[in-house]
């Protein structure tokens, strides 16, 4: 039991100012982090007939056994594509990534935000006033954590007009100038109604953002479009329609592909252009 209560000891004393530091969620991250301190105890009992029975040569093991664990299991939660299911209705935008929205910006001929990283104001790309009648809209943040699942989904059905990837200097999201710098997906998805513009934005420890489409391509609703490696985040670029509702508001928890963060009364915004079975939604 010394040895079980030594893990559990550590493993707290590890993880939960890492969660703290990355925001985490702690009602997820404390019961994992129980099992994992109670996991790298059976450990050291375990290693104890091959390490000495001093306690500084027992911590070491178990700080070991912690973070190898952790590690294990953060890459098999991380790497998970759960099914999603799109709502069944045509008068809808959802969310193209799982995460916490972050914020909610008005867009207009004068104010044309991104990020709001410090105190800067970047400018949106060409393509993304485009989409924007009178230059009015609305920028949704969605903040994803190591926590949540980095598949990103098509937030409408219709054709990938634009796709852009851009390299970077994956410096921390943090600091201002990480939206000009860090590696970046910019696209654009449109039918016969509406819009969208979407900058899949990786951070410090990201490689690479890989893309599952590219332009020219017929999207479903919901269709996995693309793979954020650990902690990022994702802005949805919306036009500011007639009759066009935000549904969601910051501090809410969103997922791609299910989560409605916007409807348009009235229109008929899903274009059936092209037929996919279960799979591709998956």
């Amino acid at each position: 039991m010394e040895n079980i209560a030594l893990g559990i000891i550590l493993s707290q004393l590890i993880i939960i100012p890492l969660a703290l530091k990355w925001e985490l969620d702690l009602k997820t991250v404390t019961p994992a982090g129980l099992l994992i301190g109670f996991m790298a105890g059976i450990g050291i009992s375990v290693l104890s007939p091959w390490i000495a029975s001093d306690f500084i040569w027992r911590v070491s093991a178990g700080v070991v056994l912690v973070l190898l664990f952790s590690a294990t299991i953060l890459l098999l939660r991380f790497f998970r594509d759960p099914v999603r299911v799109p709502p069944k209705r045509d008068d809808c935008i959802v969310s193209p990534a799982d995460g916490v929205v972050k914020y909610v910006k008005s867009i207009d001929e004068n104010s044309v935000p991104v990020s709001s990283k410090g105190n800067e104001s970047v400018k949106l790309a060409q393509p993304f006033i485009d989409i924007l009648p009178d230059r009015k809209g609305y920028l949704i943040g969605i903040s994803m954590s190591f926590l949540d699942v980095h598949v990103t989904r098509a937030p409408i059905p219709g054709e990938m007009t634009f796709c852009e990837h851009k390299t970077g200097s994956f410096l921390s999201l943090k600091k201002p100038e990480a939206v000009y710098r860090n590696e970046r997906v910019n696209q654009v998805i449109k039918n016969t109604r509406v819009s969208i513009g979407i900058i899949q934005i990786a951070s410090r420890l990201v490689r690479r953002i890989v893309t599952y489409v590219g332009k020219g391509d017929h999207l479903s609703l919901g269709q996995k479009i693309a793979l954020i490696t650990f902690g990022s985040q994702v802005d949805v670029i919306i036009p500011n329609l007639e009759g066009l509702q935000l549904e969601v508001k910051v501090g809410d928890k969103v997922l791609a592909g299910e989560t409605i963060i916007s409807t348009m009364a009235g229109a008929h915004c899903q274009e059936r252009v092209v037929s996919h079975d279960k799979s591709s939604l998956s």
